[in-house]
C-alpha cells in the first residue's frame, strides 16, 4: 500500500469518526429534548389531574347544594301547604258567620254595623284568596298540583262568568269593559276551575292597572288552538320587567306602586296554562 492510499484511509476514518461524534451529539441532544418533553408532559398530566380533581369536587358540591336546595324547597312547600290548610278553616268560618250576621239571621243590625261587617267580609275574602294563592304556588313548586280534567270546557262561558267580577273591580273607575267572544267557540279538554282561575287572574290585573280608558277581551280559534287576548289602556309592563311577572312574589314597578297583592297571580297562571298545553305571552 502506498503513502497516498494510507493517507486517504486515515482521512476517511477521521471523517467517519467526526460524523459518529456529530451523530452521537445529535442523539444526546434529542434524548435531552425527549427527556424535557416527557417532563413537560408529566407536569401537564399532574396539572390536568389537579384541574380534573377540582372540577369533580366542585361538581359534587354543586350536586349536593342542589339537593339541599330541593330539600329546603320541599320542606318550605310542605310547610306552606300545611299552614294554608290550617288558616283556611277558621277564616272560612269568620267569613260565613259574617255573612249570616249581614243577612240578619242572628237578629237585626244597624246600617253602621252592616257597613263594618261588609268590610270584615271583604277583607276576609281577600285574605282567603291570598292564602289560596300561597297554597297553589306551594303545590306547583313541589310538583303536587293536580288537574280535574273534563272534556267539554267552554272558555266563552268562563269569560262571561268573569265579567261581573271585572265590572265590580271597575265600579269606581272610568273604564269601559268590552268582550268579543264568538258564539261558536269550541269546547276544550281541561280543568274548568283552573282555566277560570287563569282568566280571573289576568282580568284582575287588567282591572287593577287600568285607571281610565278601555279593557278589551277577544277570543279566536283555529283548527288547533283557542287564543284569548286581553288589551287595556293601563300602565303596561316594561319589556325588561316582563319576565319578572312570572317570578313568585316578584312585582313590577307598577305593582309596587299599587302596593297590593302578593305577586302570585301570574306565576300561578303560567304553569297552569302550560299544564293545559298553552302559554301566556306579551304582545
Amino acid at each position: 500500500m502506498n503513502a497516498n492510499t494510507k493517507s486517504q484511509t486515515n482521512n476517511n476514518n477521521h471523517a467517519m469518526s467526526d460524523q459518529m461524534k456529530a451523530l452521537e451529539a445529535q442523539i444526546a441532544e434529542l434524548q435531552e429534548q425527549n427527556k424535557q418533553l416527557q417532563q413537560n408532559l408529566d407536569d401537564t398530566n399532574v396539572e390536568l389531574q389537579a384541574v380534573t380533581d377540582e372540577f369533580e369536587r366542585a361538581y359534587t358540591e354543586v350536586v349536593e347544594a342542589r339537593k339541599e336546595v330541593e330539600r329546603a324547597n320541599n320542606v318550605k312547600s310542605a310547610f306552606l301547604a300545611s299552614m294554608s290548610h290550617e288558616l283556611r278553616t277558621p277564616l272560612n268560618a269568620i267569613i260565613n258567620f259574617t255573612k249570616f250576621i249581614l243577612k240578619e239571621k242572628m237578629g237585626p243590625i244597624t246600617e253602621q254595623q252592616s257597613t263594618a261587617l261588609k268590610k270584615v267580609e271583604s277583607s276576609g275574602v281577600h285574605l282567603l284568596n291570598l292564602i289560596n294563592d300561597v297554597l297553589d304556588i306551594s303545590k306547583i313548586e313541589s310538583g303536587s298540583m293536580s288537574l280535574l280534567v273534563e272534556s267539554n270546557v267552554n272558555t266563552g262561558d268562563l269569560l262571561k262568568r268573569a265579567m261581573p267580577m271585572a265590572e265590580a273591580l271597575l265600579e269606581e273607575k272610568d273604564v269601559t269593559l268590552e268582550m268579543n267572544i264568538p258564539d261558536d267557540l269550541p269546547t276544550i279538554i281541561g280543568d274548568r276551575q283552573r282555566i277560570f282561575q287563569i282568566l280571573i287572574n289576568i282580568m284582575s290585573n287588567a282591572c287593577k292597572f287600568t285607571e281610565e280608558g278601555k279593557i278589551s277581551v277577544q277570543a279566536s280559534y283555529d283548527d288547533k288552538n283557542i287564543a284569548i287576548e286581553f288589551v287595556d289602556t293601563g300602565s303596561g309592563i316594561a319589556e325588561d320587567e316582563q319576565k319578572e311577572v312570572f317570578v313568585s312574589f316578584k312585582q313590577t314597578e307598577a305593582g309596587l306602586r299599587k302596593g297590593s297583592g302578593t305577586g302570585l297571580g301570574m306565576p300561578i297562571s303560567n304553569p297552569l296554562a302550560e299544564a293545559h298545553g298553552g302559554d301566556l305571552t306579551f304582545t
